[in-house]
Protein backbone atom coordinates (compact mmCIF):
# COMPACT_ATOMS: atom_id res chain seq x y z
CA UNK A 1 0.00 0.00 0.00
CA UNK A 2 1.18 3.52 -0.74
CA UNK A 3 2.16 5.98 2.01
CA UNK A 4 -0.34 8.58 3.19
CA UNK A 5 -0.34 12.05 4.75
CA UNK A 6 -2.48 12.97 7.76
CA UNK A 7 -3.49 16.32 9.30
CA UNK A 8 -4.47 16.51 13.01
CA UNK A 9 -6.46 19.61 13.93
CA UNK A 10 -7.27 20.54 17.55
CA UNK A 11 -7.17 23.83 19.46
CA UNK A 12 -5.65 21.97 22.45
CA UNK A 13 -1.97 21.17 21.83
CA UNK A 14 -1.84 18.35 24.45
CA UNK A 15 -4.65 16.54 22.56
CA UNK A 16 -2.63 16.68 19.33
CA UNK A 17 0.46 15.34 21.13
CA UNK A 18 -1.59 12.56 22.70
CA UNK A 19 -2.84 11.38 19.29
CA UNK A 20 0.66 11.66 17.81
CA UNK A 21 2.11 9.50 20.58
CA UNK A 22 -0.77 7.03 20.96
CA UNK A 23 -1.14 5.77 17.35
CA UNK A 24 1.35 3.43 15.61
CA UNK A 25 1.73 5.59 12.49
CA UNK A 26 4.52 3.52 10.92
CA UNK A 27 2.33 0.42 10.94
CA UNK A 28 -0.38 2.41 9.14
CA UNK A 29 1.97 3.56 6.34
CA UNK A 30 1.64 7.22 7.34
CA UNK A 31 4.65 9.07 5.92
CA UNK A 32 3.90 12.59 7.20
CA UNK A 33 1.82 13.98 10.07
CA UNK A 34 0.83 17.64 9.88
CA UNK A 35 -0.75 19.51 12.80
CA UNK A 36 -2.83 22.69 13.17
CA UNK A 37 -4.54 24.45 16.10
CA UNK A 38 -7.16 26.39 14.10
CA UNK A 39 -9.25 26.27 10.94
CA UNK A 40 -7.13 28.99 9.29
CA UNK A 41 -3.86 27.11 9.95
CA UNK A 42 -5.43 23.87 8.70
CA UNK A 43 -6.48 25.56 5.46
CA UNK A 44 -2.89 26.71 4.90
CA UNK A 45 -1.66 23.11 5.31
CA UNK A 46 -4.22 21.91 2.75
CA UNK A 47 -3.18 24.58 0.25
CA UNK A 48 0.46 23.45 0.27
CA UNK A 49 0.18 19.67 0.82
CA UNK A 50 -1.87 16.68 -0.33
CA UNK A 51 -3.82 15.54 2.74
CA UNK A 52 -5.32 12.06 2.56
CA UNK A 53 -6.91 11.94 6.02
CA UNK A 54 -8.16 14.67 8.38
CA UNK A 55 -8.42 14.00 12.18
CA UNK A 56 -10.31 16.93 13.59
CA UNK A 57 -11.86 18.23 16.82
CA UNK A 58 -15.36 19.69 16.39
CA UNK A 59 -15.44 22.39 19.09
CA UNK A 60 -12.85 25.04 18.14
CA UNK A 61 -12.94 28.86 18.28
CA UNK A 62 -12.76 30.84 15.00
CA UNK A 63 -14.17 28.01 12.92
CA UNK A 64 -15.41 24.62 14.10
CA UNK A 65 -14.37 21.24 12.74
CA UNK A 66 -17.67 21.07 10.88
CA UNK A 67 -16.89 24.42 9.18
CA UNK A 68 -13.47 23.09 8.24
CA UNK A 69 -14.86 19.87 6.77
CA UNK A 70 -17.44 21.82 4.78
CA UNK A 71 -14.57 23.85 3.23
CA UNK A 72 -12.55 20.65 2.61
CA UNK A 73 -15.50 19.02 0.83
CA UNK A 74 -15.75 22.02 -1.51
CA UNK A 75 -12.02 22.15 -2.30
CA UNK A 76 -10.51 18.69 -1.59
CA UNK A 77 -13.35 16.16 -1.93
CA UNK A 78 -11.03 13.10 -1.98
CA UNK A 79 -9.89 13.70 1.64
CA UNK A 80 -11.45 11.42 4.30
CA UNK A 81 -12.25 12.78 7.77
CA UNK A 82 -12.62 11.37 11.30
CA UNK A 83 -14.06 13.64 13.99
CA UNK A 84 -12.88 13.57 17.62
CA UNK A 85 -15.17 15.34 20.13
CA UNK A 86 -16.00 15.54 23.87
CA UNK A 87 -19.75 15.81 23.20
CA UNK A 88 -22.09 13.02 22.18
CA UNK A 89 -24.57 15.56 20.80
CA UNK A 90 -26.67 13.92 18.05
CA UNK A 91 -26.82 17.24 16.14
CA UNK A 92 -23.02 17.15 15.77
CA UNK A 93 -23.10 13.52 14.64
CA UNK A 94 -25.86 14.25 12.12
CA UNK A 95 -23.93 17.19 10.60
CA UNK A 96 -20.75 15.09 10.47
CA UNK A 97 -22.58 12.37 8.56
CA UNK A 98 -24.13 14.93 6.22
CA UNK A 99 -20.61 16.13 5.38
CA UNK A 100 -19.68 12.53 4.61
CA UNK A 101 -17.15 12.10 7.40
CA UNK A 102 -15.72 8.60 7.77
CA UNK A 103 -16.44 8.30 11.51
CA UNK A 104 -17.24 10.17 14.71
CA UNK A 105 -15.30 9.22 17.91
CA UNK A 106 -15.75 10.51 21.47
CA UNK A 107 -12.91 11.82 23.65
CA UNK A 108 -11.05 10.55 25.48
CA UNK A 109 -10.41 8.35 22.49
CA UNK A 110 -9.08 4.81 22.72
CA UNK A 111 -5.89 4.90 20.60
CA UNK A 112 -6.26 1.26 19.55
CA UNK A 113 -9.80 2.00 18.33
CA UNK A 114 -8.58 5.18 16.64
CA UNK A 115 -5.80 3.21 14.93
CA UNK A 116 -8.34 0.66 13.66
CA UNK A 117 -10.60 3.43 12.30
CA UNK A 118 -7.66 5.16 10.61
CA UNK A 119 -6.67 1.84 8.99
CA UNK A 120 -10.22 1.37 7.66
CA UNK A 121 -10.27 4.94 6.35
CA UNK A 122 -6.92 4.48 4.58
CA UNK A 123 -8.13 1.23 3.01
CA UNK A 124 -11.15 3.12 1.67
CA UNK A 125 -8.89 5.93 0.36
CA UNK A 126 -6.59 3.41 -1.35
CA UNK A 127 -9.54 1.57 -2.92
CA UNK A 128 -11.08 4.82 -4.22
CA UNK A 129 -7.72 5.96 -5.61
CA UNK A 130 -7.32 2.68 -7.49
CA UNK A 131 -10.89 2.90 -8.81
CA UNK A 132 -10.27 6.49 -9.90
CA UNK A 133 -7.05 5.46 -11.61
CA UNK A 134 -8.79 2.60 -13.46
CA UNK A 135 -11.68 4.89 -14.42
CA UNK A 136 -9.30 7.56 -15.74
CA UNK A 137 -7.32 4.94 -17.68
CA UNK A 138 -10.51 3.64 -19.23
CA UNK A 139 -11.69 7.15 -20.13
CA UNK A 140 -8.28 7.85 -21.68
CA UNK A 141 -8.44 4.58 -23.62
CA UNK A 142 -11.99 5.34 -24.75
CA UNK A 143 -10.95 8.83 -25.84
CA UNK A 144 -7.92 7.58 -27.81
CA UNK A 145 -9.93 4.67 -29.24
CA UNK A 146 -12.63 7.07 -30.39
CA UNK A 147 -9.96 9.24 -31.98
CA UNK A 148 -8.61 6.25 -33.98
CA UNK A 149 -12.13 5.19 -34.98
CA UNK A 150 -13.04 8.72 -36.09
CA UNK A 151 -9.83 9.03 -38.09
CA UNK A 152 -10.49 5.71 -39.84
CA UNK A 153 -14.09 6.71 -40.66
CA UNK A 154 -13.11 10.07 -42.19
CA UNK A 155 -10.16 8.58 -44.04
CA UNK A 156 -12.48 6.00 -45.63
CA UNK A 157 -14.81 8.83 -46.61
CA UNK A 158 -12.08 11.07 -48.08
CA UNK A 159 -10.40 8.21 -49.94
CA UNK A 160 -13.87 7.35 -51.28
CA UNK A 161 -13.89 3.84 -49.88
CA UNK A 162 -17.48 4.82 -49.09
CA UNK A 163 -19.62 6.59 -51.73
CA UNK A 164 -20.49 10.17 -50.69
CA UNK A 165 -24.22 9.65 -50.47
CA UNK A 166 -26.01 10.34 -47.19
CA UNK A 167 -27.40 6.81 -46.91
CA UNK A 168 -23.97 5.20 -47.42
CA UNK A 169 -22.32 7.60 -44.97
CA UNK A 170 -24.95 6.93 -42.29
CA UNK A 171 -24.55 3.19 -42.79
CA UNK A 172 -20.76 3.55 -42.45
CA UNK A 173 -21.21 5.65 -39.28
CA UNK A 174 -23.32 2.89 -37.74
CA UNK A 175 -20.57 0.41 -38.54
CA UNK A 176 -18.08 2.56 -36.58
CA UNK A 177 -20.63 3.32 -33.84
CA UNK A 178 -20.37 7.07 -34.51
CA UNK A 179 -23.00 9.78 -34.69
CA UNK A 180 -22.77 13.36 -35.95
CA UNK A 181 -26.53 14.01 -35.81
CA UNK A 182 -26.00 16.98 -33.48
CA UNK A 183 -24.01 18.88 -36.12
CA UNK A 184 -25.52 20.78 -39.04
CA UNK A 185 -22.30 21.25 -41.01
CA UNK A 186 -18.59 20.46 -41.16
CA UNK A 187 -15.62 22.71 -41.88
CA UNK A 188 -12.46 21.10 -43.34
CA UNK A 189 -9.12 22.78 -42.51
CA UNK A 190 -6.02 21.53 -44.35
CA UNK A 191 -2.52 22.18 -42.98
CA UNK A 192 0.52 21.38 -45.14
CA UNK A 193 4.20 21.73 -44.25
CA UNK A 194 5.60 22.71 -47.64
CA UNK A 195 9.28 22.37 -46.75
CA UNK A 196 11.59 21.65 -43.83
CA UNK A 197 14.86 23.51 -43.46
CA UNK A 198 16.73 20.19 -43.18
CA UNK A 199 16.24 16.77 -44.75
CA UNK A 200 14.29 14.49 -42.37
CA UNK A 201 14.63 10.80 -41.59
CA UNK A 202 11.49 8.62 -41.57
CA UNK A 203 11.58 8.63 -37.75
CA UNK A 204 11.85 12.43 -37.62
CA UNK A 205 8.94 12.75 -40.06
CA UNK A 206 6.73 10.62 -37.79
CA UNK A 207 7.67 12.64 -34.70
CA UNK A 208 7.03 15.95 -36.46
CA UNK A 209 3.73 14.66 -37.90
CA UNK A 210 2.62 13.90 -34.34
CA UNK A 211 3.75 17.40 -33.27
CA UNK A 212 1.85 18.94 -36.20
CA UNK A 213 -1.39 17.13 -35.31
CA UNK A 214 -1.11 18.24 -31.69
CA UNK A 215 -0.24 21.77 -32.79
CA UNK A 216 -3.32 21.95 -35.03
CA UNK A 217 -5.60 20.67 -32.27
CA UNK A 218 -4.15 23.00 -29.64
CA UNK A 219 -4.34 26.06 -31.92
CA UNK A 220 -7.88 25.56 -33.23
CA UNK A 221 -9.90 23.77 -30.52
CA UNK A 222 -7.52 23.42 -27.55
CA UNK A 223 -5.83 20.23 -26.30
CA UNK A 224 -8.30 19.74 -23.41
CA UNK A 225 -11.40 20.57 -25.44
CA UNK A 226 -14.31 18.13 -25.59
CA UNK A 227 -14.99 19.09 -29.21
CA UNK A 228 -14.63 15.98 -31.37
CA UNK A 229 -12.67 17.44 -34.28
CA UNK A 230 -10.83 14.49 -35.88
CA UNK A 231 -7.38 15.21 -37.30
CA UNK A 232 -6.30 12.94 -40.14
CA UNK A 233 -2.85 12.38 -41.61
CA UNK A 234 -2.96 12.52 -45.40
CA UNK A 235 0.39 12.78 -47.17
CA UNK A 236 3.79 13.57 -45.64
CA UNK A 237 3.54 16.81 -43.66
CA UNK A 238 -0.14 17.16 -44.52
CA UNK A 239 -2.95 16.92 -41.96
CA UNK A 240 -6.67 17.57 -42.21
CA UNK A 241 -8.99 18.69 -39.41
CA UNK A 242 -12.75 18.15 -39.78
CA UNK A 243 -14.41 20.73 -37.53
CA UNK A 244 -18.07 19.85 -36.72
CA UNK A 245 -20.31 22.94 -36.48
CA UNK A 246 -23.71 23.61 -34.91
CA UNK A 247 -24.06 27.19 -36.14
CA UNK A 248 -22.16 29.60 -38.35
CA UNK A 249 -18.41 29.57 -37.86
CA UNK A 250 -16.43 32.70 -36.94
CA UNK A 251 -13.98 32.82 -39.87
CA UNK A 252 -12.01 35.78 -38.46
CA UNK A 253 -11.37 33.83 -35.26
CA UNK A 254 -10.26 30.75 -37.23
CA UNK A 255 -7.90 32.75 -39.43
CA UNK A 256 -6.35 34.30 -36.31
CA UNK A 257 -5.85 30.83 -34.77
CA UNK A 258 -4.35 29.43 -37.99
CA UNK A 259 -1.97 32.39 -38.29
CA UNK A 260 -0.88 31.82 -34.70
CA UNK A 261 -0.22 28.13 -35.48
CA UNK A 262 1.85 29.06 -38.55
CA UNK A 263 3.89 31.63 -36.64
CA UNK A 264 4.74 29.27 -33.76
CA UNK A 265 5.20 26.02 -35.68
CA UNK A 266 7.27 27.47 -38.55
CA UNK A 267 9.56 29.28 -36.10
CA UNK A 268 10.02 26.36 -33.67
CA UNK A 269 10.50 23.62 -36.29
CA UNK A 270 12.24 25.74 -38.98
CA UNK A 271 9.78 25.04 -41.77
CA UNK A 272 7.30 26.66 -44.14
CA UNK A 273 3.60 25.78 -44.05
CA UNK A 274 0.16 26.97 -45.12
CA UNK A 275 -3.34 26.55 -43.70
CA UNK A 276 -6.33 26.21 -46.05
CA UNK A 277 -9.79 26.93 -44.60
CA UNK A 278 -12.74 25.48 -46.51
CA UNK A 279 -16.40 26.44 -46.33
CA UNK A 280 -19.09 24.88 -44.14
CA UNK A 281 -20.72 21.95 -45.90
CA UNK A 282 -23.02 19.04 -45.08
CA UNK A 283 -21.42 15.69 -44.37
CA UNK A 284 -22.05 14.31 -47.88
CA UNK A 285 -20.22 17.34 -49.35
CA UNK A 286 -17.09 17.04 -47.21
CA UNK A 287 -15.20 14.90 -49.73
CA UNK A 288 -15.77 17.43 -52.51
CA UNK A 289 -14.63 20.33 -50.30
CA UNK A 290 -11.50 18.44 -49.17
CA UNK A 291 -10.69 17.76 -52.84
CA UNK A 292 -10.92 21.50 -53.56
CA UNK A 293 -8.58 22.30 -50.64
CA UNK A 294 -6.06 19.70 -51.86
CA UNK A 295 -6.22 21.20 -55.34
CA UNK A 296 -5.73 24.67 -53.84
CA UNK A 297 -2.67 23.39 -51.97
CA UNK A 298 -1.30 21.59 -55.05
CA UNK A 299 -1.47 24.79 -57.09
CA UNK A 300 -0.09 27.01 -54.35
CA UNK A 301 3.47 27.40 -55.63
CA UNK A 302 3.99 31.06 -54.74
CA UNK A 303 2.74 31.53 -51.15
CA UNK A 304 4.05 30.15 -47.84
CA UNK A 305 3.43 30.74 -44.13
CA UNK A 306 -0.07 32.04 -44.91
CA UNK A 307 -3.70 31.17 -44.16
CA UNK A 308 -5.70 30.82 -47.38
CA UNK A 309 -9.51 30.74 -47.58
CA UNK A 310 -11.35 28.79 -50.22
CA UNK A 311 -13.75 31.17 -51.91
CA UNK A 312 -14.70 29.29 -55.09
CA UNK A 313 -12.17 31.37 -57.06
CA UNK A 314 -11.06 29.73 -60.29
CA UNK A 315 -7.29 29.75 -60.83
CA UNK A 316 -7.69 30.08 -64.59
CA UNK A 317 -6.02 28.04 -67.32
CA UNK A 318 -2.49 26.93 -66.68
CA UNK A 319 -0.03 28.93 -68.77
CA UNK A 320 3.69 29.47 -69.19
CA UNK A 321 5.11 32.77 -70.49
CA UNK A 322 6.71 32.59 -73.93
CA UNK A 323 10.14 30.93 -73.74
CA UNK A 324 12.74 32.43 -76.14
CA UNK A 325 14.07 28.97 -76.99
CA UNK A 326 16.36 30.01 -79.86
CA UNK A 327 17.92 32.87 -77.88
CA UNK A 328 18.60 30.68 -74.86
CA UNK A 329 20.08 27.89 -76.96
CA UNK A 330 22.33 30.42 -78.69
CA UNK A 331 23.61 31.81 -75.36
CA UNK A 332 24.34 28.32 -74.01
CA UNK A 333 26.15 27.20 -77.16
CA UNK A 334 28.32 30.34 -77.10
CA UNK A 335 29.10 29.79 -73.42
CA UNK A 336 27.51 33.10 -72.36
CA UNK A 337 26.40 31.61 -69.07
CA UNK A 338 26.31 34.80 -67.00
CA UNK A 339 24.06 36.51 -69.56
CA UNK A 340 21.89 33.39 -69.71
CA UNK A 341 21.48 33.43 -65.90
CA UNK A 342 20.49 37.12 -66.04
CA UNK A 343 17.84 36.37 -68.68
CA UNK A 344 16.52 33.43 -66.62
CA UNK A 345 16.21 35.66 -63.53
CA UNK A 346 14.41 38.32 -65.55
CA UNK A 347 12.08 35.69 -67.05
CA UNK A 348 11.09 34.44 -63.60
CA UNK A 349 10.56 38.00 -62.31
CA UNK A 350 8.17 38.73 -65.15
CA UNK A 351 6.41 35.41 -64.67
CA UNK A 352 5.82 36.09 -60.97
CA UNK A 353 3.95 39.29 -61.83
CA UNK A 354 1.27 37.01 -63.35
CA UNK A 355 0.74 35.43 -59.92
CA UNK A 356 -2.81 34.18 -60.50
CA UNK A 357 -1.76 32.10 -63.51
CA UNK A 358 1.06 30.19 -61.82
CA UNK A 359 0.06 26.61 -60.97
CA UNK A 360 1.85 23.35 -60.27
CA UNK A 361 1.09 22.26 -63.83
CA UNK A 362 2.65 25.41 -65.30
CA UNK A 363 5.84 24.74 -63.31
CA UNK A 364 5.94 21.21 -64.71
CA UNK A 365 5.47 22.44 -68.29
CA UNK A 366 8.34 24.88 -67.91
CA UNK A 367 10.46 22.14 -66.30
CA UNK A 368 9.98 19.90 -69.36
CA UNK A 369 10.71 22.67 -71.88
CA UNK A 370 13.82 23.80 -70.02
CA UNK A 371 15.25 20.25 -69.86
CA UNK A 372 14.63 19.89 -73.60
CA UNK A 373 16.74 23.03 -74.22
CA UNK A 374 19.56 21.71 -72.00
CA UNK A 375 19.57 18.26 -73.64
CA UNK A 376 19.59 19.81 -77.11
CA UNK A 377 22.63 22.00 -76.28
CA UNK A 378 24.51 19.04 -74.78
CA UNK A 379 23.77 16.98 -77.91
CA UNK A 380 25.07 19.80 -80.13
CA UNK A 381 28.26 19.86 -78.07
CA UNK A 382 28.65 16.10 -78.41
CA UNK A 383 27.90 15.39 -74.74
CA UNK A 384 25.44 12.68 -73.70
CA UNK A 385 23.06 13.79 -70.96
CA UNK A 386 23.57 10.63 -68.93
CA UNK A 387 27.30 11.35 -68.80
CA UNK A 388 26.52 14.52 -66.86
CA UNK A 389 23.26 14.13 -64.96
CA UNK A 390 22.25 11.43 -62.49
CA UNK A 391 19.24 9.18 -63.08
CA UNK A 392 17.50 11.14 -60.33
CA UNK A 393 17.04 14.04 -62.70
CA UNK A 394 16.58 12.02 -65.90
CA UNK A 395 13.96 9.56 -64.67
CA UNK A 396 12.42 10.88 -61.46
CA UNK A 397 10.69 14.24 -61.28
CA UNK A 398 12.48 15.91 -58.36
CA UNK A 399 9.62 16.63 -55.99
CA UNK A 400 11.39 19.44 -54.18
CA UNK A 401 12.08 21.20 -57.52
CA UNK A 402 8.39 21.51 -58.40
CA UNK A 403 7.04 22.21 -54.94
CA UNK A 404 7.36 25.99 -55.33
CA UNK A 405 8.11 28.74 -57.80
CA UNK A 406 11.29 29.75 -55.94
CA UNK A 407 12.57 26.15 -55.79
CA UNK A 408 12.20 25.81 -59.57
CA UNK A 409 14.10 29.05 -60.16
CA UNK A 410 16.96 27.96 -57.87
CA UNK A 411 17.11 24.56 -59.60
CA UNK A 412 17.21 26.11 -63.10
CA UNK A 413 20.16 28.33 -62.14
CA UNK A 414 21.88 25.32 -60.59
CA UNK A 415 21.46 23.25 -63.77
CA UNK A 416 23.00 26.11 -65.78
CA UNK A 417 25.96 25.97 -63.40
CA UNK A 418 26.30 22.20 -63.91
CA UNK A 419 26.28 22.63 -67.70
CA UNK A 420 28.86 25.40 -67.38
CA UNK A 421 31.09 23.07 -65.37
CA UNK A 422 30.90 20.53 -68.17
CA UNK A 423 31.36 22.93 -71.08
CA UNK A 424 34.02 25.15 -69.49
CA UNK A 425 37.20 24.44 -67.58
CA UNK A 426 36.25 22.96 -64.21
CA UNK A 427 38.50 25.50 -62.44
CA UNK A 428 36.27 28.33 -63.61
CA UNK A 429 33.21 27.03 -61.77
CA UNK A 430 33.51 25.30 -58.38
CA UNK A 431 29.89 25.39 -57.24
CA UNK A 432 29.09 21.70 -57.86
CA UNK A 433 32.20 20.39 -56.10
CA UNK A 434 31.63 22.79 -53.21
CA UNK A 435 28.10 21.44 -52.83
CA UNK A 436 29.42 17.87 -52.89
CA UNK A 437 32.02 18.70 -50.21
CA UNK A 438 29.37 20.36 -48.08
CA UNK A 439 27.12 17.31 -48.40
CA UNK A 440 29.99 14.97 -47.43
CA UNK A 441 30.88 17.04 -44.36
CA UNK A 442 27.23 17.15 -43.23
CA UNK A 443 26.83 13.37 -43.49
CA UNK A 444 30.29 12.20 -42.45
CA UNK A 445 28.96 10.01 -39.60
CA UNK A 446 26.59 7.99 -41.82
CA UNK A 447 27.81 4.41 -42.38
CA UNK A 448 25.72 3.76 -45.50
CA UNK A 449 26.81 6.94 -47.18
CA UNK A 450 28.05 6.35 -50.75
CA UNK A 451 29.34 8.10 -53.85
CA UNK A 452 25.93 7.55 -55.46
CA UNK A 453 24.26 9.50 -52.63
CA UNK A 454 26.55 12.47 -53.28
CA UNK A 455 25.96 12.29 -57.03
CA UNK A 456 22.19 12.19 -56.53
CA UNK A 457 22.37 15.21 -54.24
CA UNK A 458 24.00 17.34 -56.95
CA UNK A 459 22.05 15.70 -59.84
CA UNK A 460 25.22 14.43 -61.53
CA UNK A 461 26.37 11.16 -63.01
CA UNK A 462 28.69 9.53 -60.39
CA UNK A 463 31.57 9.00 -62.85
CA UNK A 464 31.38 12.57 -64.11
CA UNK A 465 31.25 13.92 -60.55
CA UNK A 466 34.29 11.80 -59.60
CA UNK A 467 36.35 13.19 -62.51
CA UNK A 468 35.25 16.74 -61.71
CA UNK A 469 35.96 16.28 -58.00
CA UNK A 470 39.48 14.93 -58.55
CA UNK A 471 40.38 17.72 -61.00
CA UNK A 472 39.41 20.39 -58.49
CA UNK A 473 40.60 18.82 -55.21
CA UNK A 474 43.33 16.42 -56.26
CA UNK A 475 41.59 13.64 -54.35
CA UNK A 476 39.06 11.01 -55.31
CA UNK A 477 35.71 11.19 -53.53
CA UNK A 478 36.45 8.03 -51.52
CA UNK A 479 39.88 9.34 -50.43
CA UNK A 480 38.35 12.66 -49.37
CA UNK A 481 35.61 10.88 -47.42
CA UNK A 482 38.22 8.69 -45.70
CA UNK A 483 40.25 11.75 -44.82
CA UNK A 484 37.24 13.59 -43.39
CA UNK A 485 36.07 10.56 -41.40
CA UNK A 486 39.49 10.25 -39.74
CA UNK A 487 39.61 13.98 -39.00
CA UNK A 488 36.19 13.73 -37.39
CA UNK A 489 37.31 10.69 -35.35
CA UNK A 490 40.42 12.60 -34.16
CA UNK A 491 38.21 15.48 -33.08
CA UNK A 492 35.96 13.12 -31.08
CA UNK A 493 38.98 11.46 -29.45
CA UNK A 494 40.34 14.86 -28.43
CA UNK A 495 37.14 16.55 -27.27
CA UNK A 496 34.97 13.77 -25.80
CA UNK A 497 35.21 10.84 -23.37
CA UNK A 498 33.33 8.48 -25.68
CA UNK A 499 34.67 4.90 -25.85
CA UNK A 500 36.88 4.36 -28.91
CA UNK A 501 34.36 1.85 -30.33
CA UNK A 502 31.63 4.51 -30.20
CA UNK A 503 33.97 7.06 -31.80
CA UNK A 504 34.42 4.61 -34.67
CA UNK A 505 30.64 4.28 -35.13
CA UNK A 506 30.08 8.05 -35.01
CA UNK A 507 32.80 8.53 -37.63
CA UNK A 508 31.00 6.09 -39.94
CA UNK A 509 32.93 2.85 -39.29
CA UNK A 510 30.83 -0.15 -38.29
CA UNK A 511 33.90 -2.41 -38.07
CA UNK A 512 35.97 -1.35 -35.04
CA UNK A 513 38.96 -3.52 -36.00
CA UNK A 514 39.11 -1.96 -39.49
CA UNK A 515 38.88 1.53 -37.98
CA UNK A 516 41.78 0.87 -35.58
CA UNK A 517 43.97 -0.61 -38.33
CA UNK A 518 43.21 2.24 -40.73
CA UNK A 519 43.76 4.90 -38.04
CA UNK A 520 47.15 3.46 -37.10
CA UNK A 521 48.16 3.21 -40.75
CA UNK A 522 47.25 6.85 -41.47
CA UNK A 523 48.38 8.44 -38.18
CA UNK A 524 51.20 6.03 -37.13
CA UNK A 525 49.53 5.66 -33.73
CA UNK A 526 46.53 3.73 -32.37
CA UNK A 527 43.31 5.58 -31.47
CA UNK A 528 43.81 4.84 -27.75
CA UNK A 529 47.40 6.13 -27.74
CA UNK A 530 46.35 9.16 -29.80
CA UNK A 531 43.81 10.11 -27.12
CA UNK A 532 46.42 9.69 -24.37
CA UNK A 533 48.93 11.78 -26.28
CA UNK A 534 46.38 14.55 -26.92
CA UNK A 535 45.27 14.59 -23.26
CA UNK A 536 48.86 15.35 -22.20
Amino acid sequence: MKEFQVLIVDDEVYSIKGVQAGVDWKKLNISTIFTATSMAKAQEVFKHNKIDLLLCDIEMPKGSGLDLLKWVRENYPATEAIFLTCHSDFTYAKKALQLNSFNYLLKPVDYQELGDEIEKALEKIHKEQMERKIRNSYLQYEKSHRSVVEERFWLDLIQQVVPSSLSNINEHMEKFNLSYAAYKSFLPILVHVQSWEEELSVKDEKVLEFALKNGVKEAIVGLDSDIHAPIISLNSGQVLMILPQVGKVNKHYLIEKCNDLISKFSSFFSCELCCYIGTQVQIQEVVSMVGKLLELDRNNVTMNNQTIEYRNVETGECSVPYIPVDDWISLLKKGSFEQFEEEISEYFSEWKKENSKITAQSLYLFYQDFLQIIFYVLKEKGVLANEVFSQKILIETPEKVLRSFNSLQEWVLYIVDVVANKMQSPQNKGCVVELAIQFINNNIGEQRFSRQDIANYVYLNPDYLTRLFKKQTGLSISDYMQQQRLEYAKKLLEETDLPVSEVALKAGYSNFSYFSTLFKKMENISPVDYRKEMSH
